[in-house]
């Protein structure tokens, strides 16, 4: 009986030492991450992945394919979906969220201790757009695009690092 009562200790004691580890490697993960976003976004080489996307007046939609925006010093290279109402489009519908750009207006604010906010404008042969993307400290991004000739839309994604 004392050896299944010492045994029962050793365990627990094992089990609450491991979860005291845990929870100081997720901390110093968490800086590790918050530090790597707050570098990215201030040297302007940054990309996020897209895994959602929210079309103005629709409903959510999962997005399957490698869908990024990628901001590369003064270059956006923009590669989203869109689904919306466009009001001025080429003929065969335009690249809509699909090209490459030169950022116009960059701004970068602290909007709380978690989250960032970068919004910039890019303006090409078919539209003008102006990107604002909220970017918190675990990676976690949301775009919202709202275009000149085009309904606006937004979508959830993940920094890359």
């Amino acid at each position: 009986m004392k050896k299944i009562a010492l045994l029962l200790a050793v365990v627990a004691g094992l089990l609450i030492s491991c979860g005291t580890q845990s929870n100081l490697t997720r901390a110093e993960q968490q800086a590790q991450v918050t530090q790597q976003v707050v570098n990215a976004v201030e040297s302007r080489q940054f990309t996020i992945a897209v895994d959602w996307m929210r079309p103005l007046g629709g409903m959510a939609q999962y997005v399957s394919s490698n869908y990024e925006l990628k901001v590369d010093g003064d270059q956006v290279d923009s590669y989203l979906p869109y689904v919306g109402e466009a009001y001025r489009v080429p003929y065969g519908g335009g690249k809509g969220l699909n090209f490459q750009g030169k950022i116009e207006d960059y701004t970068m604010t602290k909007a709380t201790t978690n989250r960032l906010v970068i919004e910039f404008n890019v303006t090409n042969e078919e539209d003008a757009y102006h990107y604002r993307i909220d970017l918190f400290t675990n990676g976690k991004a949301i775009i919202d695009v709202i275009a000149r000739d085009r309904d606006a839309i937004s979508f959830d994604g993940e920094m890359i690092f």
